[in-house]
């Protein structure tokens, strides 16, 4: 009988496979049961550029970095590292490089085995965050005062050479969440005019032009030449075909509330009450909308789950012309805890990468050396997906669960995974705190910040 049941197991696999819908390396396909992590309170990852497979779900996790050694300030503490966030993939084109950010700001190189390419101090000083070439493994983009920018990685320097230098801005910046477009051909920026407006553009890299502006009535706060992010916009991303969508700081029915597309003509009301949202291209070629869609987001939404709450995938075409559904909606996850989402995908690459966490007042999720801290299973329960890295594949037909990441996510918002998929679909990247459960250690540079990026393959 066991034999028979592995072998029906074996040939499901082997049929998702030939249907394209396994990501073959790793994982567990979702039985919809909640996984508590064994060794919550006592697992130890390994060192640098080492590896572990994850006790519940099989996949090998390979760390990146390593907080309690790897570099110190000035002042002789250490730095906590991570990946930042889940919208821009921190790999390159030919996966063998990824860039990591430390509690200071400053970013470095690192390839898949931890070791250092390009230090912190050959990398130069951004506004806003780099983004990768689509295809050349190389090359980088990034902004700094009114000039966009190539870098190069050559040995363990950046060979820097101006792009462009937009003369009608005081300043243009990266914003924290965009990635390079799908073609590989746009980049999404922020300009400061004179009177303190912003013009938000697509800047095309082949034809030298914007493609798209919008200019904001609402004016920044600070200065948007230096790396902070402007005040009255929170959120900035492109969708498939090269569109703006714009995160303003408040919700509400004017019309820089909410999450806003830009058309070119108008700004279509996406969403409310939310920042987690990501773009793509569904198995037809449409452009996509990957988010939590119901009537408290946006009135005539109608979400695809059967509670009326999950995260589910809607056209943006259906959302510009008011439709409150479109046939064939999917629902990815019915009524999920708190989440990121990374898609940098289309019917080559179908799949999204999901990192769930929790937000209790009192559970699981602090350190154990926290008064809030409850030992799992005592608290209230163990969810469904808390604190997995989880792939699903974008028409819902799929998920597999990875692992679980480990990190204490609610000491605070650096603390949460945020898993970041590559732009090929082989690698998702996260961050953790796993390796110090009890706490971090006293000479950390943030106090209660120890983080960590780590690694796992997918696809070959």
């Amino acid at each position: 009988m066991r034999f028979f049941w592995s072998a029906v197991l074996l040939l499901g696999f082997l049929n998702l496979q030939a249907l394209g819908q396994a990501p073959v390396l790793c994982g567990q396909l979702d039985d919809g049961l909640p996984h508590l992590p064994p060794s919550w309170d006592s697992f130890a990852p390994p060192g640098t550029g080492q590896s572990y497979v994850d006790p519940a779900f099989g996949c090998p996790v390979k760390r990146l970095t390593n907080s309690s050694i790897d570099e110190t300030t000035w002042d002789g503490k250490y730095l906590s590292f991570m990946h930042y966030y889940s919208s821009f993939t921190p790999m390159n084109a030919t996966d063998t490089m990824v860039f990591i950010i430390s509690d200071d700001g400053i970013w470095r190189i690192k390839d898949l085995n931890g070791n250092i390419v390009v230090p912190s101090g050959n990398t130069p000083i951004f506004s806003g965050h780099p983004v990768w070439d689509a295809t050349n493994g190389n090359v980088f983009y990034y902004t700094s005062f009114n000039t966009l920018y190539t870098g190069s990685v050559t040995g363990n320097t950046i060979q820097r050479a101006p792009l462009h230098t937009f003369n009608e801005y005081r300043g243009i910046i990266s914003p924290d969440s965009a990635d390079l477009s799908q073609d590989g051909d746009h980049i999404a920026l922020v300009g400061q005019n004179a009177d303190n407006t912003m013009d938000v553009f697509v800047w095309s890299l082949s034809q030298q032009i914007k493609t798209s502006v919008y200019t904001t009535s609402c004016t920044i706060i600070g200065n948007v030449t230096g790396a902070s992010q402007p005040g009255c916009l929170h959120k900035l991303q492109l969708t498939a075909d090269n569109l703006l969508t714009m995160e303003f700081m408040y919700d509400g029915p004017a019309p820089e509330d909410g999450i806003r597309l830009w058309t070119g003509s108008a700004l279509v009301h996406l969403q409310d009450k939310t920042d987690h949202y990501d773009t793509g291209f569904d198995l037809t070629g449409n452009s996509i909308f990957i988010a939590m869609n119901n009537w408290l987001t946006l009135p005539s939404a109608v979400n695809a789950c059967p509670s009326g709450w999950g995260i589910d995938v809607r056209l943006l075409s259906s959302i510009i012309t008011s439709q409150p559904t479109w046939p064939g909606a999917a629902c990815l996850f019915d009524h999920p805890q708190y989440w990121h989402v990374s898609y940098r995908g289309s019917a080559s690459q179908p799949w999204a990468a999901f990192s769930f966490f929790d937000a209790r007042p009192q559970g699981p999720e602090f350190y154990s050396s926290d008064p809030n801290y409850q030992v799992p299973p005592s608290a209230s329960k163990w969810e469904l997906y808390e604190d997995e890295i989880v792939l699903a594949k974008v028409d819902g037909s799929a998920r597999y669960r990875l692992a679980h990441a480990r990190s204490r996510s609610s000491e605070g918002y650096w603390a949460q995974p945020r898993a970041a998929i590559s732009r090929d679909g082989k690698y998702v990247i996260f961050t953790s705190n796993m390796a110090y459960p009890g706490g971090c250690p006293a000479n950390m540079h943030v106090a209660g910040q120890c983080s960590d990026v780590y690694l796992i393959k997918v696809q070959q």
